[in-house]
């Protein structure tokens, strides 16, 4: 009963505000937080900026483009060979690469570049199980990691985790395929 006489107070109350708040036959003027402007005179707003700020602002913003892309030149996969997590030259299947030079250069560029964070992605093919490639991806990620650490790089700066066999980069069944997919990622993040 309390709340109905709550209702029905409030109801007429607001009535009465409505009802009192004009004179029939005309409109209460409406009042508007758009600043008016003459023809003459361009709008002004609180969001407009220097245009030094704006300059040093797409600047930042170019800085951080090139950046980027001189990070994705340097942060090339690494390979793996059969069931290792071992920094090692592989020569087979298509993949002939040293992985401690690739690692060496993401190195000097991580040192030469404090603002670049990265996630170490350990990918594994798809042979085996779900379990035993999340293990074996989390120690090919940890293992970069490691290298990296070991040549200067602030172990805070890097993260690791492991897809196991979920992002295949060729998903047919074969070794050439199979040995691609035995790999690192390196994904950059620019601390701003």
């Amino acid at each position: 009963m309390n709340k109905l006489l709550l209702f029905l107070f409030l109801a007429g109350f607001a009535f009465l505000v409505n009802s009192c708040s004009s004179v029939p036959g005309t409109k209460a003027p409406i009042e508007s937080s758009v600043p008016q402007t003459s023809a003459n005179q361009p709008p002004t707003s609180s969001m407009n900026m220097p245009s030094s700020s704006l300059s040093n602002i797409q600047n930042q913003n170019e800085l951080e483009s090139e950046l980027e892309k001189q990070a994705k030149e340097v942060m090339q996969r690494i390979y793996f060979k059969v069931n290792s997590a071992a920094i090692t030259k592989i020569d087979e299947w298509g993949i002939n690469q040293d992985p401690s030079e690739v690692l060496n250069k993401i190195a000097e560029f991580l040192i030469q570049h404090p603002q670049v964070n990265i996630v170490i992605e350990g990918n594994c093919d798809e042979r085996g199980t779900d379990a035993y490639n999340l293990a074996l991806g989390q120690q090919r990620a940890d293992a970069a990691k490691n290298y990296l650490v070991l040549k200067g790089v602030a172990s805070n700066r890097i993260e690791t985790i492991s897809n196991g066999k979920s992002k295949p980069i060729d998903p047919q069944n074969n070794e050439y395929a199979w040995a691609k997919n035995r790999n690192d990622e390196f994904v950059v993040s620019i601390v701003k």
